[in-house]
């Protein structure tokens, strides 16, 4: 049978093009919706493993996956994960960090075991098992990453991982509550629709006072839906993996997508700091001291606090001796690889990233180690927590809080520098390298501002409630279906809710003319605004701070050609993800009614929230510079999205992901150092204005 059945294909065209955002869809078949509920049921309330609502039979729970290795290819490469687990299991005892080698052993050996089941049945059980015997944090984390390349897992929507595991997004305060909720019976929470509906105000972590200027940005570093991006985009291309044969994840030029990512995050958070009249974002000096602290606010579930950090704060200790001369060590042989370096290709920026992420597509991992990696060591400044004595994990050591702590940026920033030095050594481009022989940008239409605002986002933080044994004979069709988020038989939400930075939709016009039909790329992206009449110094300062929008294919034809695009159609931006609850209620009528169940990229885990696409802007205005052009296609080695399915898949390690050859971000990915080369035909400014409607980002 196959997996899906074909619906309606929604087609969204602007001239001859059409957009490389997929919003087709297909519609859930009967084996799809089994397995979307399996994962929906496995996923609740991860940390309690005796509330199923589901009756699973005895054989998944006395399953040991060891006892059945004929039923996995390649079982041998598991024999060593069987050995560990049954000498030293990971339990919820330990903190969970795959930054640790200790605990990534267990990360890498479980994930195995997911992907190598050599079918659905067996899958389940190893996840049952694992669910039931793990550490949670480990298996969610498992779990997460294979779903994400199973072949069979494919447009399987996962909840956001904020509602899996909301300890790490929403502070204490917020978690307080909603046990609190629970522990008082829901007492005087009116019912709708036979459900107990909660919806708790949910703060930032410097909603009693900032510690310093940068925290007042926590509404853009906390955001979840950042966070989750940030998360999901290492789990699609994880430090430790390859990639399985046909799908290697270098096809996808990793390396280089990892620089450009960090650099694009950089160049976002500048932005954003703009509003505010930060400026710079400041270098982290290692031996110095860091005068901006924070404390997350953030707990585990068993209770501890994660660590934090007061204002100047001093890392140059005795504790950090090795990691810092270890870091030295690997900075000189980055520097001496860079220095050998006689060719400009995207091959050789590919090669840098690899060895800056230090992933196991590094050309010596062995030689160049991690710096990103040794830097978190650095700053994990937590106490020894556990048997073990290891460091109890700051937000550094976890995806999904890493980019809360200004420190990230920082830190960042120092390891993007290498690649600055690296493109500093190719060959600038010239006019030659950016003009458009017989295109021209004739004329832009855009609003003449563009306007941010903070509105309400709902998270469901139900899996934050420990709950009790499921009521046998509940009239809830909820709680019949397998939902185990119930009181007395009764279902419950429980939503954290926080103003979230938003933007009104624009639409932009483009009148391009051409001498002669021909395939075309347009890109966009947004800048610092230009100080003074001296555009071409304004570029060579600024060159590294342009933050891309868009990228997409277009025919032009010969004469005048009007593009129009419209920001909710811009690609790679996402919109905010379907709750937790509202899944399971639509798996649920699929299952039992003739509903469809919709399967499309409209949020995609690959995607950015589509909401933080401008940055906050100013009450009174805030001027910012938006940069088009329109350049020659440069078809890729394997044309985008062929090999796999984009209406259900991000194609991550197909080496189809990508519109064109040329390099990510281009025509900025080299430093400029004479701004009229930017004098070309198919190149425009156009100034911009961002008005704030108002400054309210904590709810109190």
């Amino acid at each position: 049978m196959k997996l899906f059945t074909l619906a309606a294909v929604v087609a969204l065209a602007f001239c001859a093009t059409v957009s490389s955002k997929h919003i087709e869809s297909k519609t859930a078949d009967k084996d799809f919706l089994i397995k979307q509920k399996f994962i929906l049921e496995i996923l609740q309330h991860i940390y309690q493993d005796d509330v199923w609502v589901t009756k699973y039979d005895s054989s998944y729970y006395e399953y040991k996956p060891w006892e059945h290795v004929a039923d996995y290819h390649q079982h041998e490469v598991l024999q060593n994960f069987f050995e560990l687990w049954q000498h030293k299991p990971m339990h919820d005892d330990e903190v969970f960090s795959v930054m640790y080698d200790r605990h990534l052993d267990y990360a890498v050996g479980l994930a195995r075991l997911f992907y190598l089941a050599k079918d659905w049945d067996t899958l389940t059980h190893a996840v049952f098992w694992a669910r039931q015997h793990a550490n949670k944090h480990l298996f969610v984390y498992a779990l997460t990453v294979v779903g994400l390349h199973r072949p069979d897992m494919k447009g399987i929507v996962y909840p956001a991982i904020y509602e899996v595991l909301p300890w790490y997004f929403f502070d204490v305060e917020t978690l307080e509550k909603a046990e609190q909720y629970r522990m008082h019976n829901f007492h005087q929470v009116k019912q709708l629709d036979n459900i107990y509906n909660i919806a708790i105000k949910s703060n930032y972590s410097n909603v009693y006072g900032s510690m310093h200027d940068d925290h007042d940005l926590a509404y853009f570093l906390e955001d979840v839906g950042l966070n989750a991006f940030y998360y999901y985009y290492n789990l699609d291309y994880p430090f430790w993996a390859k990639g399985v044969e046909g799908v290697e994840l270098n096809n996808d030029r990793r390396g280089e997508l990892w620089i450009f990512t960090y650099w694009q995050l950089l160049a976002r958070y500048y932005l954003e700091r703009l509003s505010h009249d930060l400026g710079e974002i400041e270098s982290f000096d290692i031996y110095g001291t860091v005068p901006h602290g924070y404390h997350s606010g953030l707990r585990y579930y068993s209770g501890v606090s994660f660590p934090g950090r007061d204002n100047d704060y001093k890392f140059y200790h005795v504790e950090n001796m090795e990691h810092m001369r270890r870091l030295h060590v690997i900075s000189r042989r980055i520097m001496d690889f860079i220095d050998d370096q006689h060719s400009s290709d995207v091959k050789v920026v590919n090669m840098l990233g690899n060895i800056l992420h230090g992933n196991v597509d590094s050309v010596n991992l062995k030689h160049y180690k991690s710096i990103a990696y040794e830097y978190k060591l650095i700053v994990n400044e937590g106490k020894p927590y556990g048997k073990y004595h290891e460091t109890l994990p700051t937000t550094h050591m976890h995806f999904e809080t890493s980019l809360r702590d200004p420190l990230f940026f920082q830190i960042s920033k120092d390891i993007i520098e290498y690649y600055w030095l690296l493109a500093a050594s190719f060959p600038e481009y010239t006019v030659h390298d950016y003009q458009f022989e017989g295109v021209k940008i004739v004329n832009v239409q855009m609003p003449d501002h563009l306007t941010t605002y903070f509105d309400y986002f709902e998270s469901d933080i139900s899996n934050a409630v420990n709950v009790e044994m499921p009521v046998d004979g509940s009239n809830d069709p909820l709680v019949n279906f397998g939902r185990n988020s119930q009181h007395a038989g009764h279902s419950f939400v429980v939503k954290a809710r926080q103003n979230r930075l938003n933007h009104k939709p624009f639409q932009i016009q483009m009148e391009v003319s051409s001498d002669k039909t021909q395939m075309a790329v347009v890109k966009i992206f947004v800048g610092p605004h230009q100080v003074g009449s001296d555009k071409y110094h304004y570029i060579e300062q600024n060159y590294m701070n342009f933050f891309e929008l868009e990228h997409f294919a277009v025919n032009l034809v010969a004469g005048s050609n009007v593009i129009t695009r419209n920001s909710d159609d811009f690609s790679w931006w996402v919109d905010d993800r379907t709750t937790y609850f509202e899944l399971y209620k639509k798996v649920m009528d699929a299952i039992n009614s003739d509903y469809k169940f919709q399967l499309n990229q409209n949020e995609a885990h690959c995607g950015a929230p589509q909401r933080l696409m401008l940055p906050i802007g100013r009450k009174g205005g805030m001027p910012y510079q938006f940069f088009f052009m329109v350049y020659p296609y440069h078809e890729p080695a394997v044309r985008q999205h062929t090999g796999y399915d984009p209406v259900v898949s991000c194609g991550v390690g197909s080496g189809a992901r990508w519109v064109d050859s040329m390099p990510f971000g281009f025509p900025f990915n080299r430093p400029v150092k004479h701004g009229y080369y930017f004098d070309v035909d198919n190149f425009h400014f156009e100034p911009v204005v961002i008005v704030h409607k108002e400054d309210t980002h904590n709810v109190v």
